[in-house]
């Protein structure tokens, strides 16, 4: 189960528009015309502002063919930490503490541990992405894995941007992303992460936005994992309340019994 909860959390927290230049093929299509690098700037002055944030979802997931529920109570501290508490029925089995240069993680059901670098997480999910994805996973804002402009496709009501090309014949392989946009508004809809090679792609589906003790977020997170033809993970994750903080703390700790986990 801790390979189902990392990989949950890791891959498991507006202004005046400006004028464009040329006529937009896409009227019904606000941000038609918005370059990857325009909707960065866009995006960036309007996120989520915050020191601290408390988090608290609702998980159900499927993992080979095992179905589990529990809950997931986080605490971020803006673009520096991530301490995710995991229950079930009152009982927290599993805390989880990453900043960008470390990871612990305790079981306290296995009675197990891990400490390590933050680098340790690419052996779980075959790919290196930066903290930040972390914390804006859940709280649906756009994390880039790729430096280039890439590609962008548009299909009513969604614009899309991609480090590859949408035409699957000019795809270099390896590593791609996906990421969707509403047209209307530039709210995050969707983010696919593709590894040709291994086959292997994790997709999150952003729902049922609407207001969270004051803050307009997505209700609803669906993670999506396959391999080919076969699933690997399939999760509903619900957003039940959020609130946000001065300060915080991140407790954890390895009681000296617990025996230490190799990622491999």
């Amino acid at each position: 189960m801790w390979r189902v909860v990392l990989l949950l959390l890791v891959v498991l927290a507006g202004c005046k528009s400006r004028q464009k230049l040329g006529v937009n093929p896409y009227p019904n299509c606000k941000y038609a015309m918005y370059s990857k690098s325009e909707l960065i700037e866009k995006l960036d002055s309007s996120v989520l502002q915050f020191e601290w944030i408390k988090l608290k979802t609702k998980v159900d997931a499927e993992y080979n063919d095992e179905k589990m529920n529990f809950q997931v109570q986080m605490r971020i501290k803006k673009d520096s930490l991530v301490f995710a508490k995991i229950s079930k029925s009152g009982f927290t089995g599993i805390k989880l503490l990453a900043t960008k240069d470390t990871v612990v993680y305790v079981d306290k059901m296995n009675k197990k541990y891990f400490s390590g670098s933050y680098d340790d997480l690419e052996k779980l999910i075959n790919i290196k992405v930066p903290f930040e994805f972390i914390q804006n996973v859940f709280l649906g804002e756009p994390t880039f894995l790729y430096e280039k402009e890439g590609f962008q496709k548009i299909v009513e009501p969604l614009i899309s941007y991609s480090s590859q090309s949408f035409d699957k014949e000019l795809n270099d392989g390896g590593f791609n992303q996906v990421q969707s946009f509403t047209c209307d508004s530039l709210y995050l809809k969707t983010v696919g992460i593709i590894d040709s090679e291994t086959k292997k792609e994790v997709w999150f589906e952003y729902d049922k936005r609407g207001d969270i003790n004051g803050y307009s977020l997505n209700k609803n997170i669906n993670v999506k994992g396959f391999q080919g033809e076969k699933q690997l993970i399939l999760a509903e994750i619900e957003l039940k309340r959020i609130k946000t903080f001065d300060d915080l703390d991140a407790p954890i700790e390895i009681p000296d019994d617990f025996e230490k986990m190799e990622i491999k």
